[in-house]
C-alpha cells in the first residue's frame, strides 16, 4: 500500500482519514496545483470550494500528473455536464458528501 494524497478546500471538512492518507488542505486553485506538482502520489481532489474558472489549470495538472487522481465531489453530479477536472481524472465520485472522499482513498489504496 502507498500513501494517498487528499486535497480538500480549507473550507471542508473531510473527517478522520485511513492511516496513509495525506491530507493538504488548499486554499486556492495556485495551492492544490503546487501540492500535486510537489507528489508523485495517487491523489484525491476535492473540486468544491473552486470557482468553475479554477477547474482547467487543475485539469492539466492533474492530466500532467504520473499517478491515478480521482475528483471527489459533495453533491450529486449528472455525469453530463462538462468538466475538464473530470476528463483529466481516473474517475468521480458524486453525491456522497465527506463520505466521498473515504471512498476514493480506498480505491487508490486497493489499486484499481
Amino acid at each position: 500500500m502507498t500513501d494517498v494524497l487528499v486535497l480538500v478546500h480549507r473550507s471542508l471538512h473531510p473527517g478522520a482519514q485511513p492511516p496513509g492518507s495525506v491530507l493538504v488542505p488548499y486554499e486556492t486553485v495556485v495551492d492544490a496545483v503546487v501540492a500535486l506538482k510537489a507528489t508523485t502520489l495517487p491523489a484525491v481532489i476535492s473540486t468544491d470550494g473552486l470557482a468553475p474558472e479554477d477547474l482547467p489549470p487543475l485539469a492539466a495538472a492533474i492530466a500532467a500528473h504520473p499517478a491515478s487522481c480521482i475528483e471527489v465531489r459533495a453533491a450529486a453530479w449528472d455525469g453530463e455536464s462538462g468538466s475538464p477536472v473530470a476528463a483529466a481524472c481516473r474517475g468521480v465520485i458524486s453525491g456522497f458528501g465527506t463520505d466521498g472522499v473515504r471512498r476514493a482513498i480506498e480505491l487508490l489504496f486497493s489499486g484499481r
